[in-house]
């Protein structure tokens, strides 16, 4: 019995010493050909980092390459172009290719300050590439521990320091991609090392997603845990080979362009401008060549819109305005044309001239339902005006047949006494009426000249008792207190409907306010935005989209009485 409680009683201890003890996180079975190779990789990121501090003096950055790589013993010097500098050729004033010699590589980028931190002080360019390579130092040197089954370590441990490591490596690659003014001078960060830190900074993206990979690698199943973890050290003790090897390789070559190879010769422009030559007149024919065809349709279509014209002048003429139909034609496709030439010279090219032919285009069509469109907004004024003046008629006519007159002496009174329009529509009644027109017939003109339900109404109440007999007197009275009622009922109608005119107001006027906020704020981009062919088509359906909202508030709006 104290043997069983014995026995129990050591396994309880031993039991109890493996909970409390650091667990290994991975099998870590890794042979020396892979241990040398992170030890390798670290060493390099370390002779990387001491490369760009700048406190150290050049001369003794000399160093060589441990056991663990392959070349062990090589001296590693920093490279001739970091030291001393290296020779650019430009071209002087005279178009002379001439060598510029720059000064060393660490002195300039230790003396571009490029980044102020609160409570850390300014790092220059220098100490930014520095930080990179101090990361991914840290990250093997974390991973040649994790893999020593002499140095005991939990995952929780591992996680954290891995996190932090790819949290610096994020930040300092977020200040090394960014574009930075040094001065006056803009100051492109891709383009320090000669052209080098394009590549470099390419390596360190690849190597900021192994470094995601190996956090990854935890979340994964235990039996899975170990091959993914091992998978993204490799690849970062690659890619860390590759950034050594981008630092020590010779720059990214880059050659001006041959000046003779971008000229525009007087051969070109010639060519050019008989090509266009050409191709107007090809276009020419083929507009000529389709209106010879069509030439039937398009005269019966041009006799009917001169008929048409000849109806609006006479129409214009009954609303007592001379107005020359053409002007309003041609007045509209001017217009556009303009529209469209600013548009074509915003744009410029082949897209400007389909532009500018778009925009004619759409004038023509809009010239042809403009004088139209031009009467009856005038008709509907000029009906709005006389609806305003019509009771105070009725009224005049009302005591001019109880004082005896009849309703012709009536209608001389309202033309004499009272202001235009209404006076000059009474008028020509009259003038009409003397002139052998009858007076019913006469009447009819007037109801047709003027857009008024009331008016209508009042001409019928006319007609209809001279032909039947009544008391016009009782009838103008009646239509009077109508009038009343129906101006009290549309002052409150426009005032329930108020919102909704705001409304589409609003809907109309707002995207051109921000549009014209925009382009005081960003003139260029909106240029060349609304200069673009999208940007035009964008502009176009905004304008008939706003449209197309205007009316339908409108007529959520409209109440007829």
């Amino acid at each position: 019995m104290k043997k069983n409680f014995l026995f129990f009683a050591l396994i309880a201890v031993f039991s109890l010493g493996l909970v409390g003890a650091p667990a290994p996180v991975l099998a870590r079975g890794l042979g020396k050909a892979d241990k040398n190779r992170i030890e390798c990789a670290k060493e390099k990121m370390r002779i990387l980092a001491e490369m760009f501090d700048a406190k150290v003096p050049l001369n003794k950055k000399t160093q060589e390459l441990p056991s663990s790589c392959p070349n062990a013993g090589t001296v590693v010097k920093p490279p001739k172009w970091f030291v001393e500098g290296e020779d650019v050729k430009t071209k002087d004033a005279n178009g002379q290719i001439v060598t510029v010699h720059k000064e060393p590589e660490l002195d300039r980028m230790d003396k571009t300050k490029v980044v102020y931190i609160p409570g850390e002080g300014t790092y220059s360019e220098a100490d930014l590439w520095r930080q990179a390579f101090s990361n991914v130092y840290l990250y093997l040197d974390r991973a040649a521990m994790s893999m020593d089954p002499s140095q005991p370590i939990s995952i929780d441990q591992l996680v954290r320091g891995y996190v932090g490591n790819r949290i610096n490596l994020v930040a300092t690659l977020d200040r090394l991609n960014k574009d930075l003014l040094f001065g006056s001078k803009p100051l492109i960060m891709k383009d320090s090392m000669g052209g080098r830190g394009r590549a470099m900074l390419a390596t360190l993206e690849l190597i900021n997603n192994e470094f995601f990979s190996t956090i990854e690698s935890f979340s994964a199943p235990s039996k899975e845990r170990d091959d993914k973890y091992r998978k993204a050290v490799q690849a970062v003790v690659v890619f860390s080979n590759q950034l050594y090897a981008e630092f020590m390789s010779s720059a990214i070559p880059t050659f001006p362009p041959d000046p003779k190879a971008i000229q525009t010769t007087a051969a070109d422009k010639m060519m050019y401008l008989v090509m266009l030559i050409i191709g107007s007149a090809l276009a020419g024919l083929a507009v000529f060549l389709f209106l010879e065809v069509k030439r039937q349709s398009i005269e019966l279509m041009m006799e009917d819109y001169r008929v048409k014209s000849v109806a609006w002048a006479e129409d214009f003429n009954r609303q007592f305005l001379t107005i020359d139909i053409r002007y309003i034609v041609f007045g509209t496709i001017g217009l556009f044309a303009l529209l469209g030439l600013f548009a074509g010279f915003s744009m410029g090219g082949f897209g400007g001239l389909f532009s500018f032919l778009v925009f004619v285009g759409i004038g023509v069509f809009a010239s042809i339902r403009m004088p139209e469109a031009v009467l009856d907004s005038l008709k509907k004024a000029r009906g709005r005006k006389i609806n305003a003046q019509l009771m105070d008629a009725l009224i005049l006519l009302s005591n001019s047949l109880r004082s005896g007159m009849d309703i012709v002496q009536g209608f001389e009174k309202v033309s004499t006494e009272m202001r235009p329009p209404i006076s000059d529509e009474f008028g020509l009644v009259i003038k009409n009426y003397q002139l052998g027109t009858p007076f019913e017939k006469a009447l009819d003109g007037m109801n047709d000249r003027i857009d008024s339900r009331m008016l209508s109404y009042i001409i019928k109440a006319i007609v209809i008792q001279r032909q039947v007999g009544g008391n016009l007197t009782v009838i103008f009275a009646r239509l009077v207190e109508n009038i009343r009622e129906e101006s009290k009922l549309e002052e409150k109608l426009q005032a329930m409907t108020a919102q909704q005119k705001i409304q589409a107001i609003v809907v109309c006027v707002m995207p051109f306010l921000m549009m014209g906020v925009m382009f005081l704020f960003r003139p260029g981009e909106m240029v060349s935005f609304y200069g673009s062919p999208g940007g035009m088509m964008v502009f176009f359906f905004c304008i008939v989209w706003i449209s197309i909202g205007m009316k339908i508030i409108r007529k959520i709006g409209e109440v007829k009485v």
